[in-house]
């Protein structure tokens, strides 16, 4: 199949940026000096310069052009940092490393709501969809640039009456007291995708067209069953996952 005009104009600047003969910072040329060099119209250069924006490779600056977007630092969110309470039961942390010295996640205060199942949190939890859930919702930002919202949903049999439906930190966090309440957390399991933002997602995150997201769904069980299932959103420019498996002497981990 051949390929628009504007795709390979874009391909062309494209592996000019990547390549380093348009660095980082540097404005591309003018829209009539690319519709002369590409022997295009002047709609064409800018669909192909749109196609690049939506790729997250260029900026355009009101009155000043169209420049290389100078790359961006990612976070990283290791999924598979597991730490240990004194009752025993684990606890699994998603935990940024933020290269930045000085640099912490910040984490809004926990908003708390009752809400029917979606078909996906029913699935997760093994319960009917439209049951009640207890959802606890946060989102995090780093040097403030937004970069996670979660959502931890809880079967409403287990958490009635408890901490969970409060609003605010529970203060010996929701593993250990889920534990206290007879479900100790002895494992949990991770699905992991990307799709297209939802606009409650674009806009927290200020995403430009094109720009995906990360989603994991985290589901926890205690012995007989599922106990909690948390969905972490992240912002598909911004953040890479990565899991460590086995003994890592701790010189070479990433925290």
């Amino acid at each position: 199949m051949a390929q628009a005009k504007y795709q390979a104009i874009a391909h062309e600047l494209r592996a000019r940026i990547d390549s380093g003969a348009l660095a980082p910072g540097e404005r591309l040329p003018s829209e009539p000096d690319l519709v002369r060099q590409f022997n295009a119209s002047r709609n064409t250069v800018r669909l192909a310069l749109a196609l690049l924006t939506n790729q997250g490779l260029v900026v355009t600056r009101q009155g000043l052009g169209t420049f290389v977007a100078e790359p961006a630092k990612p976070f990283t969110a290791l999924l598979s940092r597991v730490d240990v309470h004194p009752a025993g039961q684990a606890a699994s942390t998603f935990l940024p490393e933020v290269s930045d010295e000085g640099a912490e996640p910040e984490m809004s205060r926990q908003v708390v709501e009752k809400a029917p199942a979606s078909s996906s949190v029913a699935e997760k939890l093994k319960i009917t969809r439209g049951d009640l859930v207890v959802v606890r919702r946060r989102s995090g930002t780093i040097r403030g640039i937004p970069w996670l919202m979660m959502a931890s949903y809880f079967p409403l049999d287990i958490a009635s009456g408890t901490p969970l439906e409060q609003a605010g930190d529970i203060a010996q966090g929701s593993i250990a007291l889920l534990a206290d309440l007879g479900f100790p957390q002895v494992g949990y399991a991770d699905e992991i995708g990307a799709r297209m933002p939802s606009p409650g997602e674009t806009a927290f995150f200020g995403l430009s067209a094109g720009t995906p997201v990360i989603v994991v769904n985290r589901t926890a069980y205690a012995e007989r069953r599922a106990i909690r299932m948390t969905r972490y959103v992240y912002r598909g420019d911004r953040v890479r996952l990565m899991h460590e498996v086995g003994s890592i002497p701790p010189r070479f981990r990433t925290t």
